[in-house]
């Protein structure tokens, strides 16, 4: 009996998507100490200036990301070995061209154009393309442990990294050198560090390069053109706030709304890990034709997603001032801070509709649709931010309008979605409720039979 109590339990902790949500949550949580670190040690200017440069990298990475990662996920899950193989050296020949493509604007860029007088563009010009170079063979590692949903392999690396910067700060800390150029570095020797063990585990299958085909990569270029248009849509969306608060606020007003943020890490894990475990189950059913499974898939992660946002919504909202205080300490007590994260936390509940529908449009090779949601939504966000500073005089008025964008992102793409699949709002929340209470009625089962054991 104890064997087969044992046997349960680990079926049900080795579950993909538990495991997923596991990684996601160690992540962050690793994540949430090291930018707590940086908010109580560096200057709050250098600290939005060092939140400016992670945006604008971000943004470069997901014209890298946005160029691949769908596409790979979109032909290799559930592909033969032998077009897997292809697929993945075809990846991997598009992988190092974008970066170094990237590498020769960021030389051209830092030749032409240092110094400027933005510190954040500063820190972009100068160590945008080494960061990109050393961290390609871990970006390419981590595509093929999800598309493979080998999550425990993808929490290690990606803990690595994290855990690694982490001790870097640390002593920075103990040295009394926090400044945003050694925390650069840092996180360089991290990236770095992360990529040499990917590569030395096998994760990147980098020999399958010779496999590649210039058919493949027409076949992934074609689908990545839109694929990486909907990325940097999202990513200029996600990080429009954060360039129109930084010219037009100063970087001080954008790290009280950057700790804000911080908090929706919590939304993002939920989510994340939900579309990480998702997406290959989705481009299955999609290349098997199966509608029926495809709309089964998506109603049940939207659902399940809502439902379990709402306490944490609830709670937040509520009680916003605490995890202020956690994470930024007193200094940012009194500044708008909290009433940020209840405005951003009230959105939230919306995050699950619109992040599936998005990746559902390209799952089912729909990816201009997406494209123009993405768009869509970006222009009503730069417009309603525009307009928020002009009417609220502050960042208020940035974080006030990004309500109707999320609101028209939803309907857009659910409305799309309908014209394909057998999408209902009233089915999402009913089989979502149902699957709820069936995750938690397993894991209260699962821990009294452990204390009865």
């Amino acid at each position: 009996m104890g064997n087969s109590l044992t046997n349960k339990i680990a079926s049900f902790l080795s579950n993909k998507h538990l495991m997923s949500l596991t990684g996601n949550m160690t992540v962050q949580a690793i994540n949430i100490v090291y930018f707590g670190l940086l908010f109580r040690y560096m200057k709050v200017e250098e600290l939005g200036a060092y939140v400016f440069f992670n945006s604008v990298l971000g943004l470069a990475d997901s014209l890298r990301a946005g160029f691949v990662t769908t596409a790979f996920m979109r032909w290799y899950c559930g592909a033969a070995a032998k077009r897997a193989a292809e697929v993945m050296g075809s990846t991997w020949v598009i992988s190092i061209a974008i970066t170094l493509l990237f590498g020769l604007l960021n030389i051209g860029a830092y030749l032409l154009s240092y110094p400027l007088a933005n510190e954040g563009l500063n820190l972009f010009i100068k160590w945008s393309g080494l960061t990109l170079l050393f961290m390609l063979p871990s970006f390419v590692g981590m595509c093929v442990l999800q598309a493979e949903q080998r999550f425990d392999k993808l929490l290690y690396l990606r803990s690595m990294q994290l855990g690694i910067s982490v001790l870097g700060l640390f002593g920075l800390i103990l040295l009394q050198k926090v400044n945003v150029t050694n925390v650069v570095y840092t996180n360089l020797f991290a990236g770095a560090f992360t990529s040499f063990v990917t590569l030395i585990a096998g994760y990147t299958r980098f020999g399958d390069i010779r496999h590649r085909s210039a058919e493949c990569m027409r076949e992934l270029a074609h689908f990545g053109k839109y694929s990486v248009g909907s990325q940097i849509g999202a990513t200029l969306f996600r990080n429009s706030d954060t360039f129109i608060i930084n010219f037009m606020l100063g970087p001080a007003a954008l790290a009280v709304y950057n700790l804000a943020q911080r908090f929706m890490i919590i939304i993002e894990l939920l989510v994340g890990s939900s579309i990480a475990t998702a997406m290959p189950m989705l481009s299955v059913a999609y290349n098997k034709h199966d509608k029926a499974e495809l709309t089964s898939i998506l109603t049940k992660n939207v659902g399940i997603l809502t439902w379990a946002l709402l306490p944490i919504v609830g709670g937040t909202i509520l009680l916003a001032e605490i995890p202020i205080y956690i994470l930024g300490g007193s200094k940012y007590i009194g500044t708008e801070a909290a009433n940020l994260l209840r405005i951003f936390m009230a959105m939230a509940i919306l995050f699950p509709i619109d992040r599936f529908t998005g990746i559902t449009l390209e799952v089912i090779n729909k990816p201009r649709l997406n494209l123009i949601k993405v768009f869509m939504m970006l222009a009503i966000n730069v417009a309603g931010d525009f307009a928020g500073i002009y009417l609220f005089k502050g960042i208020y008025g940035v974080a006030i309008a990004s309500f109707p964008t999320i609101l028209s992102g939803f309907l857009f793409g659910y409305l799309l979605l309908r014209k394909d699949l057998s999408l209902s709002l009233t089915d999402m929340m009913k089989v979502g409720l149902v699957e709820s209470k069936a995750i938690v009625a397993k894991f209260l089962g699962a821990f009294k039979r452990v204390q009865n054991a």
